[in-house]
């Protein structure tokens, strides 16, 4: 809020539905409702208005500092990107801690980028693999999950210029020349050390996702383009 009031015009964020603008709200929420616990737990519609009343005030307050005064909002994570290239905003989302190394790399973002965590914690969570019961090849489809755990995979992976994501192996456990094919990578000048993350807020239960997009929309859905 400071940030915004101080540089108008200079943040925003993605529209609900879009999972970035979603992700944002339900950070939001985390940082403004005043019991935590109800949100692991399914909505309360008798209780829901009372419950997200301190996000929408926030969000009343908020959205006159935003790009286009709040009238419009970035389509996605993608389009906040291009606008942060184009430095009609400072702030953009990601949910890879390497993405603004690996756009510096790739020349879509300048070298000045850095990134940021909350001190309190941030929203995350989690992607991997999975075989569909009615795989057709499910011994071929393991060996391809194996392949992408090792260590080799995971290296190349995390390079900037290939994708620069995170590994999801416990270097420290991994025999001596593996790791080292870890400890020798440039991850790139914007990439936080594990230890800098910060801790993961865990996501609210499923269904908030629904209610928030649907409670934002009527309130704002009307004046976005």
């Amino acid at each position: 809020m400071d940030f915004a009031r101080d540089n108008p015009g200079r943040f925003s964020y993605p529209q609900p539905p879009n999972f970035y603008g979603t992700t944002f709200l339900k950070q939001a929420l985390v940082n403004t409702v005043p019991d935590k616990t109800v949100l692991s737990e399914p909505v309360d519609d008798a209780g829901f208005d009372e419950i997200v009343a301190p996000l929408f005030a926030y969000l009343d307050e908020l959205h006159p500092h935003l790009w286009r005064k709040g009238r419009a909002f970035p389509k996605n994570a993608a389009d906040m990107r291009q606008l942060l290239a184009d430095s009609e905003l400072d702030i953009a989302f990601s949910f890879n801690p390497g993405d603004a190394s690996g756009a510096i790399a790739n020349g879509e973002l300048p070298d000045s980028v850095r990134t940021f965590v909350f001190d309190g914690g941030t929203i995350g969570n989690t992607h991997f693999v999975a075989i569909p019961f009615n795989s057709s090849n499910q011994a071929g489809a393991k060996v391809y999950a194996n392949f992408l755990l090792s260590p080799m995979a995971q290296t190349r992976k995390q390079e900037p210029e290939i994708w620069g994501d995170p590994t999801v192996l416990n270097v420290d456990a991994l025999p001596a020349n593996e790791r080292a094919l870890f400890t020798s990578q440039d991850l790139g000048p914007a990439t936080l050390a594990p230890e800098d993350l910060g801790p993961v807020l865990p996501e609210p239960h499923p269904s908030w996702v629904s209610a928030l997009e649907e409670a934002w929309t009527e309130r704002y859905g009307a004046g976005s383009e």
